[in-house]
Protein backbone atom coordinates (compact mmCIF):
# COMPACT_ATOMS: atom_id res chain seq x y z
CA UNK A 1 0.00 0.00 0.00
CA UNK A 2 1.60 3.49 -1.26
CA UNK A 3 2.20 6.19 1.80
CA UNK A 4 -0.55 8.23 0.55
CA UNK A 5 -3.02 6.03 0.50
CA UNK A 6 -2.25 4.40 3.76
CA UNK A 7 -2.43 8.33 5.37
CA UNK A 8 -6.30 8.66 3.95
CA UNK A 9 -7.39 5.73 5.28
CA UNK A 10 -6.22 6.73 8.33
CA UNK A 11 -7.75 9.71 8.10
CA UNK A 12 -10.80 8.45 6.79
CA UNK A 13 -11.71 6.67 10.11
CA UNK A 14 -11.06 10.25 12.31
CA UNK A 15 -14.38 12.36 12.83
CA UNK A 16 -15.24 15.42 11.47
CA UNK A 17 -13.21 17.80 13.26
CA UNK A 18 -14.36 21.53 14.63
CA UNK A 19 -11.10 22.71 13.97
CA UNK A 20 -12.02 22.47 10.10
CA UNK A 21 -14.38 24.73 10.04
CA UNK A 22 -12.57 27.12 12.37
CA UNK A 23 -9.49 27.59 9.41
CA UNK A 24 -12.33 27.69 6.92
CA UNK A 25 -13.52 31.25 8.61
CA UNK A 26 -10.56 32.45 9.11
CA UNK A 27 -10.58 33.14 5.51
CA UNK A 28 -13.80 34.81 6.34
CA UNK A 29 -12.14 37.32 8.93
CA UNK A 30 -9.84 38.98 6.11
CA UNK A 31 -13.46 40.61 4.95
CA UNK A 32 -14.83 41.22 8.35
CA UNK A 33 -16.38 44.96 7.47
CA UNK A 34 -18.05 43.52 4.31
CA UNK A 35 -19.01 40.17 5.98
CA UNK A 36 -20.83 42.10 9.10
CA UNK A 37 -22.47 44.47 6.24
CA UNK A 38 -23.89 41.22 4.51
CA UNK A 39 -25.22 39.53 7.55
CA UNK A 40 -26.66 42.53 8.85
CA UNK A 41 -28.75 43.26 5.72
CA UNK A 42 -29.72 39.35 6.01
CA UNK A 43 -30.62 39.80 9.55
CA UNK A 44 -33.06 42.44 7.86
CA UNK A 45 -34.17 40.80 5.14
CA UNK A 46 -35.25 37.69 7.68
CA UNK A 47 -37.47 40.59 9.62
CA UNK A 48 -38.94 42.14 6.99
CA UNK A 49 -39.97 38.16 6.08
CA UNK A 50 -41.44 37.77 9.26
CA UNK A 51 -43.84 41.58 9.50
CA UNK A 52 -45.83 40.21 5.94
CA UNK A 53 -47.44 37.02 8.43
CA UNK A 54 -48.31 40.30 10.68
CA UNK A 55 -49.40 42.43 8.23
CA UNK A 56 -52.10 39.70 6.74
CA UNK A 57 -53.32 39.00 10.05
CA UNK A 58 -54.17 42.61 10.02
CA UNK A 59 -55.89 42.39 7.12
CA UNK A 60 -58.05 39.20 7.71
CA UNK A 61 -58.88 40.16 11.36
CA UNK A 62 -59.71 44.22 10.63
CA UNK A 63 -60.57 45.65 7.69
CA UNK A 64 -61.18 42.81 5.49
CA UNK A 65 -64.02 41.36 7.44
CA UNK A 66 -65.56 45.06 7.75
CA UNK A 67 -65.40 45.55 4.09
CA UNK A 68 -62.91 48.75 5.05
CA UNK A 69 -61.36 49.06 1.18
CA UNK A 70 -59.19 51.88 1.87
CA UNK A 71 -57.73 50.34 5.50
CA UNK A 72 -56.82 46.85 3.44
CA UNK A 73 -55.36 49.22 0.55
CA UNK A 74 -53.21 50.92 3.00
CA UNK A 75 -52.07 47.47 4.30
CA UNK A 76 -51.56 45.78 0.97
CA UNK A 77 -49.58 49.03 0.37
CA UNK A 78 -46.70 48.42 3.38
CA UNK A 79 -46.68 44.84 2.08
CA UNK A 80 -45.56 45.99 -1.70
CA UNK A 81 -43.57 48.53 0.35
CA UNK A 82 -41.92 45.64 1.95
CA UNK A 83 -41.32 43.64 -0.74
CA UNK A 84 -39.52 46.23 -2.57
CA UNK A 85 -37.27 46.98 0.34
CA UNK A 86 -36.53 43.14 0.62
CA UNK A 87 -35.16 42.95 -3.38
CA UNK A 88 -32.73 45.78 -3.09
CA UNK A 89 -31.28 44.02 0.17
CA UNK A 90 -31.40 41.16 -1.49
CA UNK A 91 -29.82 42.92 -4.62
CA UNK A 92 -26.57 44.34 -2.10
CA UNK A 93 -26.39 41.61 -0.11
CA UNK A 94 -25.96 39.62 -3.08
CA UNK A 95 -23.42 41.23 -5.14
CA UNK A 96 -21.06 41.88 -1.88
CA UNK A 97 -21.59 38.10 -0.72
CA UNK A 98 -20.44 36.83 -4.14
CA UNK A 99 -17.52 38.93 -3.78
CA UNK A 100 -16.12 37.89 -0.62
CA UNK A 101 -16.78 34.20 -1.74
CA UNK A 102 -14.49 35.00 -4.75
CA UNK A 103 -11.77 36.19 -2.35
CA UNK A 104 -12.45 33.31 -0.35
CA UNK A 105 -12.12 30.72 -2.80
CA UNK A 106 -9.51 32.46 -4.39
CA UNK A 107 -6.98 32.74 -1.04
CA UNK A 108 -7.77 29.27 -0.37
CA UNK A 109 -6.86 27.44 -3.85
CA UNK A 110 -3.47 30.52 -3.99
CA UNK A 111 -2.46 28.88 -0.42
CA UNK A 112 -2.84 25.13 -1.91
CA UNK A 113 -1.18 26.20 -4.99
CA UNK A 114 1.91 27.89 -3.15
CA UNK A 115 2.05 25.52 -0.75
CA UNK A 116 2.39 22.66 -3.14
CA UNK A 117 5.27 24.57 -4.90
CA UNK A 118 6.83 24.36 -1.95
CA UNK A 119 6.49 20.90 -0.69
CA UNK A 120 9.26 18.63 -1.15
CA UNK A 121 10.48 16.21 -3.70
CA UNK A 122 9.67 13.16 -1.44
CA UNK A 123 6.30 14.38 -1.21
CA UNK A 124 6.04 14.39 -5.06
CA UNK A 125 7.75 10.70 -5.34
CA UNK A 126 5.35 9.38 -3.05
CA UNK A 127 1.70 11.07 -4.38
CA UNK A 128 0.28 10.69 -7.50
CA UNK A 129 0.02 13.78 -9.49
CA UNK A 130 -3.67 12.94 -10.37
CA UNK A 131 -4.79 13.28 -6.33
CA UNK A 132 -2.54 16.56 -5.77
CA UNK A 133 -4.60 18.00 -8.75
CA UNK A 134 -7.71 17.07 -6.94
CA UNK A 135 -7.19 18.70 -3.74
CA UNK A 136 -5.84 21.98 -5.23
CA UNK A 137 -8.93 21.91 -8.15
CA UNK A 138 -12.03 19.80 -7.50
CA UNK A 139 -11.70 20.23 -3.75
CA UNK A 140 -11.76 23.99 -3.29
CA UNK A 141 -14.60 23.87 -6.39
CA UNK A 142 -16.71 21.77 -3.99
CA UNK A 143 -15.99 24.43 -1.59
CA UNK A 144 -18.12 27.33 -3.96
CA UNK A 145 -21.34 26.92 -3.02
CA UNK A 146 -20.68 27.14 0.67
CA UNK A 147 -17.96 29.66 0.38
CA UNK A 148 -20.25 31.55 -1.17
CA UNK A 149 -23.82 31.56 0.59
CA UNK A 150 -22.95 29.45 3.94
CA UNK A 151 -22.50 32.44 5.76
CA UNK A 152 -25.94 34.06 4.20
CA UNK A 153 -28.28 30.63 4.46
CA UNK A 154 -26.52 30.00 8.01
CA UNK A 155 -27.75 33.59 9.81
CA UNK A 156 -31.32 33.46 7.31
CA UNK A 157 -32.33 29.78 8.52
CA UNK A 158 -30.87 30.37 12.41
CA UNK A 159 -32.83 33.50 12.71
CA UNK A 160 -35.67 32.76 10.88
CA UNK A 161 -35.86 29.52 12.85
CA UNK A 162 -35.26 31.47 16.52
CA UNK A 163 -37.29 34.66 15.75
CA UNK A 164 -40.13 32.46 14.31
CA UNK A 165 -40.02 30.17 16.94
CA UNK A 166 -40.25 33.20 19.58
CA UNK A 167 -43.43 34.79 17.32
CA UNK A 168 -44.90 31.57 17.40
CA UNK A 169 -45.43 31.41 21.12
CA UNK A 170 -46.34 34.61 21.21
CA UNK A 171 -49.39 33.89 18.79
CA UNK A 172 -50.45 30.74 20.61
CA UNK A 173 -47.85 29.20 22.81
CA UNK A 174 -50.28 25.69 23.14
CA UNK A 175 -49.89 25.43 19.43
CA UNK A 176 -46.54 26.17 19.44
CA UNK A 177 -45.66 23.30 21.87
CA UNK A 178 -46.79 20.88 19.45
CA UNK A 179 -44.09 22.29 17.25
CA UNK A 180 -41.20 22.48 19.53
CA UNK A 181 -42.43 18.82 20.38
CA UNK A 182 -41.00 17.17 17.12
CA UNK A 183 -37.44 19.24 17.55
CA UNK A 184 -35.61 15.74 19.87
CA UNK A 185 -36.69 13.92 16.24
CA UNK A 186 -34.98 15.97 14.52
CA UNK A 187 -32.09 16.22 16.65
CA UNK A 188 -31.69 12.63 16.51
CA UNK A 189 -32.08 11.92 13.18
CA UNK A 190 -29.56 15.04 12.43
CA UNK A 191 -26.94 12.96 14.60
CA UNK A 192 -27.49 9.67 12.73
CA UNK A 193 -27.26 11.33 9.36
CA UNK A 194 -23.93 12.93 10.59
CA UNK A 195 -22.61 9.47 12.10
CA UNK A 196 -23.57 7.50 8.85
CA UNK A 197 -23.19 10.37 6.17
CA UNK A 198 -19.84 11.48 6.37
CA UNK A 199 -17.95 8.66 6.06
CA UNK A 200 -19.74 8.26 2.73
CA UNK A 201 -18.60 11.27 1.56
CA UNK A 202 -15.11 11.45 2.36
CA UNK A 203 -15.24 7.97 0.30
CA UNK A 204 -16.40 9.98 -2.49
CA UNK A 205 -13.83 12.31 -2.16
CA UNK A 206 -11.34 9.66 -2.36
CA UNK A 207 -12.62 7.96 -5.41
CA UNK A 208 -12.75 10.57 -7.06
CA UNK A 209 -9.01 11.82 -6.17
CA UNK A 210 -8.30 7.98 -7.30
CA UNK A 211 -10.06 8.75 -11.41
CA UNK A 212 -8.16 12.22 -11.33
CA UNK A 213 -5.04 10.30 -10.60
CA UNK A 214 -5.56 7.73 -13.12
CA UNK A 215 -6.66 10.02 -15.76
CA UNK A 216 -3.47 12.66 -15.06
CA UNK A 217 -1.24 9.82 -15.15
CA UNK A 218 -2.69 7.66 -18.68
CA UNK A 219 -2.76 11.41 -20.66
CA UNK A 220 0.80 12.25 -19.29
CA UNK A 221 2.38 8.47 -20.42
CA UNK A 222 -0.13 8.32 -23.19
CA UNK A 223 3.07 7.67 -25.74
CA UNK A 224 4.15 4.69 -23.78
CA UNK A 225 0.09 3.74 -23.43
CA UNK A 226 -0.51 3.32 -27.45
CA UNK A 227 3.46 2.27 -27.64
CA UNK A 228 2.57 -1.28 -25.54
CA UNK A 229 -0.88 -1.34 -27.33
CA UNK A 230 -2.77 -0.65 -23.29
CA UNK A 231 -5.26 1.33 -24.15
CA UNK A 232 -7.83 -0.98 -23.08
CA UNK A 233 -5.80 -2.49 -19.93
CA UNK A 234 -6.15 1.50 -19.04
CA UNK A 235 -9.59 1.82 -19.81
CA UNK A 236 -10.12 -1.12 -17.52
CA UNK A 237 -8.75 0.03 -14.79
CA UNK A 238 -10.68 3.31 -15.17
CA UNK A 239 -14.20 1.54 -15.36
CA UNK A 240 -13.16 -0.09 -11.46
CA UNK A 241 -11.88 3.26 -10.33
CA UNK A 242 -15.65 4.60 -11.87
CA UNK A 243 -17.38 1.48 -10.67
CA UNK A 244 -16.08 2.63 -7.30
CA UNK A 245 -17.02 5.98 -7.45
CA UNK A 246 -20.29 5.18 -8.31
CA UNK A 247 -20.82 3.02 -5.55
CA UNK A 248 -20.11 5.85 -3.03
CA UNK A 249 -22.11 7.98 -4.64
CA UNK A 250 -24.71 5.94 -4.76
CA UNK A 251 -24.30 5.20 -0.66
CA UNK A 252 -24.25 8.94 -0.43
CA UNK A 253 -27.41 9.50 -2.28
CA UNK A 254 -29.22 6.45 -0.29
CA UNK A 255 -28.16 8.04 2.27
CA UNK A 256 -29.13 11.48 1.42
CA UNK A 257 -32.32 10.30 -0.01
CA UNK A 258 -33.24 8.53 3.72
CA UNK A 259 -32.44 12.21 5.80
CA UNK A 260 -34.76 14.91 3.95
CA UNK A 261 -37.63 12.87 2.83
CA UNK A 262 -37.88 11.68 6.50
CA UNK A 263 -37.66 15.64 7.58
CA UNK A 264 -40.38 16.29 5.36
CA UNK A 265 -42.85 14.00 5.93
CA UNK A 266 -42.44 14.72 9.87
CA UNK A 267 -42.82 18.59 9.20
CA UNK A 268 -46.04 17.48 6.88
CA UNK A 269 -47.03 15.61 9.84
CA UNK A 270 -46.59 18.61 12.09
CA UNK A 271 -48.85 20.80 9.71
CA UNK A 272 -51.88 18.59 9.39
CA UNK A 273 -51.70 18.48 13.28
CA UNK A 274 -51.84 22.21 13.28
CA UNK A 275 -54.58 22.71 10.32
CA UNK A 276 -56.86 20.05 12.90
CA UNK A 277 -55.85 21.96 16.40
CA UNK A 278 -56.08 25.01 15.30
CA UNK A 279 -58.98 24.65 12.73
CA UNK A 280 -61.10 23.66 15.77
CA UNK A 281 -60.05 26.34 17.59
CA UNK A 282 -61.03 29.09 14.92
CA UNK A 283 -64.84 27.03 15.02
CA UNK A 284 -64.95 27.18 19.12
CA UNK A 285 -64.24 30.68 19.15
CA UNK A 286 -60.61 30.64 20.74
CA UNK A 287 -59.04 31.74 17.95
CA UNK A 288 -59.30 34.11 15.02
CA UNK A 289 -58.67 33.46 11.25
CA UNK A 290 -56.14 35.65 10.75
CA UNK A 291 -54.17 34.14 13.81
CA UNK A 292 -54.22 30.82 12.39
CA UNK A 293 -53.10 32.25 9.21
CA UNK A 294 -50.38 33.91 10.64
CA UNK A 295 -49.44 31.34 12.55
CA UNK A 296 -49.38 28.91 9.51
CA UNK A 297 -47.06 31.36 7.45
CA UNK A 298 -45.02 31.71 10.99
CA UNK A 299 -44.72 28.02 10.80
CA UNK A 300 -42.80 28.21 7.72
CA UNK A 301 -40.64 30.55 9.30
CA UNK A 302 -39.61 27.37 11.72
CA UNK A 303 -40.11 24.16 9.33
CA UNK A 304 -38.29 25.82 6.17
CA UNK A 305 -35.48 26.27 7.70
CA UNK A 306 -35.31 22.91 10.15
CA UNK A 307 -35.71 21.44 6.28
CA UNK A 308 -33.52 23.83 5.01
CA UNK A 309 -30.69 22.99 7.61
CA UNK A 310 -31.05 19.67 6.66
CA UNK A 311 -30.32 19.95 3.55
CA UNK A 312 -27.50 22.80 4.91
CA UNK A 313 -26.14 20.08 6.90
CA UNK A 314 -25.66 17.59 3.80
CA UNK A 315 -23.79 20.22 1.95
CA UNK A 316 -21.33 20.73 4.65
CA UNK A 317 -20.73 16.93 5.39
CA UNK A 318 -19.73 17.08 1.62
CA UNK A 319 -17.71 20.23 1.78
CA UNK A 320 -16.35 19.14 5.20
CA UNK A 321 -14.74 16.33 3.33
CA UNK A 322 -13.18 18.28 0.39
CA UNK A 323 -12.29 20.91 3.15
CA UNK A 324 -10.55 18.37 5.35
CA UNK A 325 -8.62 17.13 2.19
CA UNK A 326 -7.18 20.46 1.77
CA UNK A 327 -6.01 21.21 5.44
CA UNK A 328 -4.53 18.13 5.58
CA UNK A 329 -2.67 18.83 2.21
CA UNK A 330 -1.74 22.31 3.81
CA UNK A 331 -0.29 20.76 7.01
CA UNK A 332 1.80 18.62 4.79
CA UNK A 333 5.61 20.28 6.21
CA UNK A 334 8.39 20.69 3.40
CA UNK A 335 11.09 18.57 4.91
CA UNK A 336 13.30 20.90 3.29
CA UNK A 337 12.87 24.48 4.54
CA UNK A 338 15.55 27.40 5.64
CA UNK A 339 16.73 27.07 8.81
CA UNK A 340 16.53 30.09 11.44
CA UNK A 341 19.71 31.22 10.61
CA UNK A 342 19.74 30.81 6.85
CA UNK A 343 21.98 33.05 5.05
CA UNK A 344 22.43 34.64 1.92
CA UNK A 345 25.92 34.55 0.96
CA UNK A 346 25.59 36.68 -2.18
CA UNK A 347 27.26 36.11 -5.57
CA UNK A 348 28.76 32.03 -5.10
CA UNK A 349 31.88 31.26 -6.57
CA UNK A 350 30.99 27.89 -6.93
CA UNK A 351 33.23 26.10 -4.77
CA UNK A 352 31.39 22.75 -4.22
CA UNK A 353 32.30 20.15 -1.13
CA UNK A 354 30.85 16.62 -0.44
CA UNK A 355 32.17 15.59 2.86
CA UNK A 356 31.96 12.15 3.72
CA UNK A 357 28.06 12.84 2.44
CA UNK A 358 25.07 9.41 2.95
CA UNK A 359 21.73 9.32 1.62
CA UNK A 360 19.00 7.26 1.11
CA UNK A 361 15.70 8.22 -0.94
CA UNK A 362 14.17 6.35 1.80
CA UNK A 363 14.60 8.23 5.51
CA UNK A 364 14.08 4.76 7.34
CA UNK A 365 17.32 3.22 5.39
CA UNK A 366 15.25 0.04 4.91
CA UNK A 367 15.41 0.27 0.97
CA UNK A 368 19.53 0.94 1.45
CA UNK A 369 21.99 3.95 0.35
CA UNK A 370 22.13 6.00 -3.06
CA UNK A 371 24.90 7.30 -1.67
CA UNK A 372 27.52 5.84 1.21
CA UNK A 373 30.18 8.09 2.55
CA UNK A 374 30.85 10.42 -0.75
CA UNK A 375 33.73 13.22 -0.60
CA UNK A 376 34.34 15.63 -3.40
CA UNK A 377 35.70 18.93 -3.90
CA UNK A 378 34.85 20.65 -6.56
CA UNK A 379 36.97 24.06 -7.80
CA UNK A 380 35.16 27.29 -8.87
CA UNK A 381 34.92 27.49 -12.52
CA UNK A 382 35.96 23.56 -12.89
CA UNK A 383 33.85 20.95 -15.16
CA UNK A 384 33.25 17.97 -13.49
CA UNK A 385 31.64 15.20 -15.18
CA UNK A 386 29.98 12.17 -13.10
CA UNK A 387 29.56 8.68 -14.74
CA UNK A 388 28.85 5.68 -13.77
CA UNK A 389 26.18 2.61 -14.37
CA UNK A 390 22.46 3.30 -13.85
CA UNK A 391 21.68 3.55 -10.09
CA UNK A 392 25.50 4.75 -9.14
CA UNK A 393 24.33 7.87 -7.44
CA UNK A 394 24.79 10.20 -10.19
CA UNK A 395 21.18 11.96 -10.09
CA UNK A 396 21.39 11.30 -6.17
CA UNK A 397 24.27 14.17 -5.94
CA UNK A 398 22.45 17.22 -7.90
CA UNK A 399 19.47 16.28 -6.64
CA UNK A 400 21.21 17.03 -3.28
CA UNK A 401 23.18 19.78 -4.91
CA UNK A 402 20.15 22.16 -5.46
CA UNK A 403 18.73 20.47 -2.19
CA UNK A 404 15.99 18.77 -3.72
CA UNK A 405 16.54 16.25 -0.94
CA UNK A 406 18.68 16.68 2.24
CA UNK A 407 21.54 14.07 3.10
CA UNK A 408 21.19 11.91 6.55
CA UNK A 409 24.99 12.46 7.00
CA UNK A 410 27.80 14.36 6.07
CA UNK A 411 27.91 17.56 5.02
CA UNK A 412 27.29 19.76 1.31
CA UNK A 413 29.04 22.88 1.36
CA UNK A 414 29.02 25.80 -1.50
CA UNK A 415 31.76 28.46 -0.86
CA UNK A 416 32.67 27.13 2.56
CA UNK A 417 28.99 27.59 3.94
CA UNK A 418 26.40 24.19 4.68
CA UNK A 419 24.54 24.41 1.80
CA UNK A 420 21.36 23.74 4.37
CA UNK A 421 22.13 27.40 5.97
CA UNK A 422 21.95 29.06 2.89
CA UNK A 423 18.45 30.59 1.95
CA UNK A 424 16.76 28.23 -0.49
CA UNK A 425 15.73 31.27 -2.81
CA UNK A 426 19.05 32.31 -2.93
CA UNK A 427 20.61 28.85 -3.76
CA UNK A 428 18.42 28.16 -6.70
CA UNK A 429 18.44 31.59 -8.03
CA UNK A 430 22.53 30.82 -8.78
CA UNK A 431 21.88 27.04 -9.86
CA UNK A 432 20.53 26.36 -13.49
CA UNK A 433 20.07 22.83 -14.39
CA UNK A 434 19.49 21.12 -17.60
CA UNK A 435 17.69 17.74 -17.39
CA UNK A 436 17.00 15.13 -19.66
CA UNK A 437 13.02 15.17 -19.68
CA UNK A 438 12.81 18.75 -20.28
CA UNK A 439 9.62 20.85 -19.57
CA UNK A 440 8.35 23.74 -21.38
CA UNK A 441 5.32 25.98 -20.35
CA UNK A 442 2.77 26.56 -22.71
CA UNK A 443 3.35 29.98 -24.42
CA UNK A 444 6.37 31.36 -26.98
CA UNK A 445 9.82 30.71 -26.83
CA UNK A 446 10.72 34.00 -25.12
CA UNK A 447 7.98 33.64 -22.59
CA UNK A 448 9.85 30.42 -21.50
CA UNK A 449 13.29 32.04 -21.31
CA UNK A 450 11.34 34.65 -19.18
CA UNK A 451 10.65 32.38 -16.77
CA UNK A 452 13.68 32.38 -15.31
CA UNK A 453 14.43 36.39 -16.52
CA UNK A 454 11.24 38.69 -15.72
CA UNK A 455 12.67 41.80 -17.90
CA UNK A 456 14.16 39.78 -20.72
CA UNK A 457 14.37 41.59 -23.79
CA UNK A 458 14.09 39.73 -27.28
CA UNK A 459 17.28 40.75 -28.22
CA UNK A 460 18.68 39.70 -25.33
CA UNK A 461 16.67 36.13 -25.74
CA UNK A 462 18.29 35.75 -29.50
CA UNK A 463 22.08 36.87 -27.86
CA UNK A 464 21.18 33.75 -25.43
CA UNK A 465 21.06 31.37 -28.45
CA UNK A 466 24.36 32.62 -30.50
CA UNK A 467 26.11 32.41 -27.18
CA UNK A 468 25.17 28.94 -26.76
CA UNK A 469 25.85 28.65 -31.01
CA UNK A 470 22.49 27.76 -31.63
CA UNK A 471 21.26 30.82 -33.80
CA UNK A 472 20.66 28.68 -36.78
CA UNK A 473 17.96 26.90 -34.24
CA UNK A 474 16.13 29.89 -33.75
CA UNK A 475 16.16 30.49 -37.09
CA UNK A 476 14.05 27.23 -38.17
CA UNK A 477 11.72 28.58 -35.33
CA UNK A 478 8.54 29.86 -37.69
CA UNK A 479 7.88 33.05 -35.74
CA UNK A 480 11.10 33.00 -34.10
CA UNK A 481 11.66 33.75 -30.47
CA UNK A 482 7.81 34.44 -30.48
CA UNK A 483 7.26 31.17 -31.54
CA UNK A 484 4.27 29.39 -30.31
CA UNK A 485 6.26 25.82 -28.19
CA UNK A 486 2.69 24.37 -27.47
CA UNK A 487 1.36 22.20 -24.32
CA UNK A 488 5.45 20.52 -22.37
CA UNK A 489 6.42 21.95 -25.96
CA UNK A 490 4.77 19.76 -27.97
CA UNK A 491 4.98 21.97 -31.22
CA UNK A 492 9.22 21.62 -31.22
CA UNK A 493 11.46 18.38 -31.71
CA UNK A 494 12.87 17.24 -28.77
CA UNK A 495 16.11 18.39 -29.31
CA UNK A 496 14.88 22.29 -30.16
CA UNK A 497 13.27 21.68 -26.71
CA UNK A 498 16.70 20.60 -25.03
CA UNK A 499 18.19 23.66 -26.51
CA UNK A 500 15.52 25.88 -25.21
CA UNK A 501 16.26 24.63 -21.62
CA UNK A 502 19.69 25.01 -21.96
CA UNK A 503 19.45 29.34 -22.96
CA UNK A 504 17.05 29.47 -20.79
CA UNK A 505 19.11 28.20 -17.76
CA UNK A 506 22.26 30.19 -18.92
CA UNK A 507 20.67 33.28 -19.16
CA UNK A 508 19.70 33.01 -15.46
CA UNK A 509 23.42 33.54 -15.41
CA UNK A 510 23.75 30.67 -12.69
CA UNK A 511 27.05 30.03 -10.38
CA UNK A 512 26.49 26.43 -10.45
CA UNK A 513 25.19 24.35 -13.59
CA UNK A 514 23.70 21.32 -13.52
CA UNK A 515 23.40 18.91 -16.84
CA UNK A 516 21.67 15.56 -15.97
CA UNK A 517 22.05 13.99 -19.67
CA UNK A 518 21.46 17.11 -20.89
CA UNK A 519 22.45 16.54 -24.41
CA UNK A 520 20.96 12.98 -25.05
CA UNK A 521 18.06 14.36 -26.91
CA UNK A 522 20.33 16.49 -29.67
CA UNK A 523 21.65 15.42 -32.56
CA UNK A 524 25.54 14.89 -32.63
CA UNK A 525 25.89 18.17 -34.75
CA UNK A 526 24.23 20.56 -32.29
CA UNK A 527 25.81 18.45 -29.35
CA UNK A 528 29.03 19.35 -30.41
CA UNK A 529 27.83 22.82 -30.42
CA UNK A 530 26.65 22.91 -27.56
CA UNK A 531 29.60 21.54 -25.63
CA UNK A 532 32.18 24.02 -27.46
CA UNK A 533 29.75 26.79 -26.29
CA UNK A 534 29.76 25.31 -22.30
CA UNK A 535 33.53 24.93 -23.09
CA UNK A 536 33.52 28.79 -23.83
CA UNK A 537 31.41 29.31 -21.41
CA UNK A 538 32.90 27.63 -18.53
CA UNK A 539 34.50 30.67 -16.59
CA UNK A 540 31.29 32.10 -15.94
CA UNK A 541 30.60 28.93 -13.56
CA UNK A 542 31.42 25.70 -12.13
CA UNK A 543 29.55 22.79 -14.08
CA UNK A 544 28.39 19.47 -12.85
CA UNK A 545 27.74 16.94 -16.01
CA UNK A 546 25.87 13.63 -15.78
CA UNK A 547 26.29 11.66 -19.09
CA UNK A 548 26.15 8.19 -20.31
CA UNK A 549 27.45 9.28 -23.64
CA UNK A 550 31.21 9.15 -22.70
CA UNK A 551 32.19 10.76 -25.86
CA UNK A 552 30.57 14.39 -24.62
CA UNK A 553 32.46 14.80 -21.55
CA UNK A 554 36.30 13.71 -22.84
CA UNK A 555 36.89 17.83 -21.87
CA UNK A 556 35.91 17.75 -18.80
CA UNK A 557 38.65 19.27 -16.38
CA UNK A 558 37.85 16.12 -14.20
CA UNK A 559 35.51 13.48 -14.10
CA UNK A 560 34.36 11.59 -11.51
CA UNK A 561 33.57 7.78 -11.61
CA UNK A 562 30.87 6.28 -9.31
CA UNK A 563 29.50 2.69 -8.29
CA UNK A 564 27.05 1.83 -5.64
CA UNK A 565 26.88 5.08 -4.35
CA UNK A 566 30.83 5.07 -3.76
CA UNK A 567 33.35 7.27 -5.93
CA UNK A 568 35.64 4.80 -7.13
CA UNK A 569 38.34 6.69 -9.73
CA UNK A 570 38.53 10.15 -10.44
CA UNK A 571 40.88 11.97 -13.05
CA UNK A 572 41.35 13.26 -16.16
CA UNK A 573 39.93 11.23 -19.19
CA UNK A 574 43.55 10.29 -20.47
CA UNK A 575 44.26 9.89 -16.99
CA UNK A 576 41.50 7.36 -16.43
CA UNK A 577 41.71 5.40 -19.52
CA UNK A 578 45.57 4.82 -18.27
CA UNK A 579 44.53 2.93 -15.33
CA UNK A 580 42.74 0.96 -17.18
CA UNK A 581 39.81 0.44 -14.25
CA UNK A 582 36.30 0.96 -13.92
CA UNK A 583 36.22 4.09 -16.74
CA UNK A 584 37.95 2.57 -18.93
CA UNK A 585 36.04 -0.34 -19.74
CA UNK A 586 32.85 1.89 -19.56
CA UNK A 587 34.53 3.74 -22.64
CA UNK A 588 35.65 0.98 -24.32
CA UNK A 589 31.59 0.22 -23.85
CA UNK A 590 29.86 3.03 -24.38
CA UNK A 591 32.57 5.65 -25.53
CA UNK A 592 32.86 5.00 -28.57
Amino acid sequence: MSHEIAIEEEFAKTALKRATWGRLFRYFLAHRPKLILVLTLEAIWVVSMLIDPHLIKLILNGPLPEGDVRGTAVLVGWIVLNVIGRALLTRWELRMSTWIGVQVQDAIRRDVFDHVQRLSMRYFDRTKQGRIIARADRDVDTLEHLIFWGPILTTMLLLSLSMGTIWLFAVNAKLALWIIAGFPFVWFTTRLFHKIGFPAYRKIRETNAAISSHVAESITGVRVVQAFNAENRALDELEEKQGLYRSAVIRGARIASAYLPTLIIAFQGVLIMLLLFGGHAVLAGEMRVGDLVQFVLLLGFVLGPVEGLGGLYNECLVAGAAAERIFLLLDTDPEVEDPEDAVDPGRLSGEIVFDDVSFSYDPSGKDGRQLENVSLRVAPGETVALVGHTGAGKTSMINLLARFYEAQEGEIRLDGIDVRRIQLDVLHDQTGIVLQSNFLFAGSVLENLRFVHPGLTPKEAVRGFEELGCDEVLEHFPAGIETEVGERGANLSEGERQIVCFVRALLSEPSILILDEATSAVDTRTEALILRALERLSDRQTTVVIAHRLSTIKHADRIVVMENGRIVEEGSHVELLAQDGVYAHLYSEYGA
